[in-house]
């Protein structure tokens, strides 16, 4: 597979997982939503971040191995945090409807990938 797309695959479920876990904690929730957020849904958006980060790990481990697919890994973790922390400065809305559409495209891209 390309490289290019293996890591453009890892950082957008990097960015969904990131996203997710920030969206966990009241404050960033309170910046989209009026509700507070609710003890499930916090759990929900946790479990489901920390879901999506793991799987974030496949692309890069599948293209370069262990030792630096986790080096890469770390590496892309970092650039979609700084996304995440830009977007939701200044566009709230836009960095969750992104977050949301890139952990979508990215895990059905997973699964394409893995069926192949």
């Amino acid at each position: 597979m390309n490289m290019l797309l293996m890591m453009l695959l890892g950082t957008a479920l990097c960015y969904a997982g990131m996203a997710g876990l920030s969206l966990a904690m009241p404050r960033n929730y309170s910046q989209l939503n009026a509700a507070k957020l609710s003890a499930r849904n916090n759990f929900v958006l946790r479990v489901a971040s920390i879901a999506l980060l793991i799987v974030s790990l496949w692309p890069v481990i599948s293209m370069w191995g262990v030792v630096v697919g986790i080096v890469i890994w770390l590496g892309l973790l970092s650039v979609a945090a700084v996304m995440w922390v830009s977007l939701l400065a200044y566009w709230p809305r836009l960095a969750t409807a992104k977050a949301l559409g890139l952990s979508v495209v990215g895990l059905a891209s997973c699964v394409v990938l893995w069926l192949c």
